[in-house]
């Protein structure tokens, strides 16, 4: 019969293995969608997600930040 710490230790070994293969399968529908978030960001979310964030505001919010970010982009484009 195994040790408990022995079994505690497959369970998180599977865990993880689950958890890395999710976060592969999310980044690459991510990928395939051309979200453009980086590994990152897309973790980010993702735990953002699971803390109960609106996936509709979250994904406003994205999309607001990009603007934003592009907004200063140009601005500092002409200023050159």
């Amino acid at each position: 019969m195994p040790e408990p710490s022995d079994e505690n230790n497959s369970n998180l070994y599977l865990r993880l293995q689950q958890s890395q293969l999710v976060r592969a399968n999310i980044q690459n529908i991510s990928q395939y969608l051309n979200t453009g978030l980086s590994p990152e960001t897309l973790d980010i979310c993702v735990k953002l997600l699971e803390a109960g964030v609106h996936p509709q505001s979250l994904a406003e919010s994205v999309i607001l930040i990009r603007n934003q970010m592009a907004a200063l982009d140009n601005n500092g484009d002409n200023a050159h």
